[in-house]
């Protein structure tokens, strides 16, 4: 800005005019004259300079302005935080803290099983990206084996992928011991019920699941295969509703996508 504040000399301090030497009828230039003309460079040079550092500024730190119709609003509040922007200006932590927080489920052990709270309802999806022949269905048979059954056999080839129902927490992975075979289990939040869906006579080491993890639907199981008490490839999937067996088509179903 102009130096236009600078103290005055006292008059009783200023040097005696000093005469120059004349010649082609210039009239002396006294001390005086001469700090005044100095101070009038200088303050001229001052402004100029000051003109300059804030066109420099004006580049370097752009000043913040409201969006226009081609200015994303996200945009321009990205900016209003970046460089300081104005108290009325909603900032960058203001977005955030409007955003929706996805709530994890809460994972424990009772008894040895993993117990999940805290899921949110999902929708499902049938397990297979194409229709496949459709063997022993749910309820009681007599063979090859007498009794209840509680799952739908579903013949994909060997090696076929198959996909989880629905979003979830792993509650079993890998082994199991009453004849499943290489398996996987998943519980999930369905219209505000308890569903278990499970997977069984998988390949051996066909996934890398662990128990504890979410999923989401559409996620890869494992692939068909014929581990565990199985007469063929094929999967046994089993779908359970506050621990009830269901029959699980149908139920899918009923809450698919």
């Amino acid at each position: 800005m102009p130096y236009t504040d600078l103290p005055a000399q006292p008059v009783s301090e200023l040097p005696a005019a000093e005469e120059t030497p004349t010649g082609g009828g210039t009239e002396p230039e006294t001390g005086t004259a001469r700090r005044r003309s100095q101070l009038r460079s200088f303050v001229a040079g001052s402004t100029a300079l000051a003109s300059v550092t804030v066109l420099v500024a004006g580049t370097v730190f752009p000043a913040t302005s409201a969006a226009t119709a081609d200015t994303p609003v996200f945009a321009s509040r990205q900016q209003a935080f970046v460089t300081g922007g104005t108290t009325d200006t909603p900032t960058l932590l203001d977005e955030l803290s409007v955003s929706p927080t996805a709530i994890a489920p809460e994972i424990g052990l009772s008894g040895g099983a993993v117990t999940v709270s805290g899921l949110t309802d999902t929708t499902l999806q049938y397990p297979f990206a194409q229709e496949v022949p459709l063997t022993d269905g749910f309820g009681y048979r007599s063979a090859p084996v007498a009794g209840f059954h509680d799952a739908q056999d579903m013949a994909a080839a060997g090696g076929t992928p198959i996909r989880i129902v629905g979003d979830g927490v792993i509650t079993e992975a890998g082994w199991a011991s009453d004849g499943c075979g290489f398996s996987l289990k998943v519980q999930h939040q369905v219209a505000g019920q308890e569903v278990i869906s499970r997977y069984c006579h998988m390949q051996e080491n066909s996934h890398s699941w662990q128990v504890g993890q979410t999923v989401q639907g559409d996620d890869q199981a494992g692939l068909v295969g014929t581990t565990g008490m199985s007469f063929g490839n094929h999967l046994h999937l089993v779908v359970r509703v506050e621990d009830e067996p269901v029959d699980p088509l149908p139920f899918i179903a009923a809450n698919s996508k």
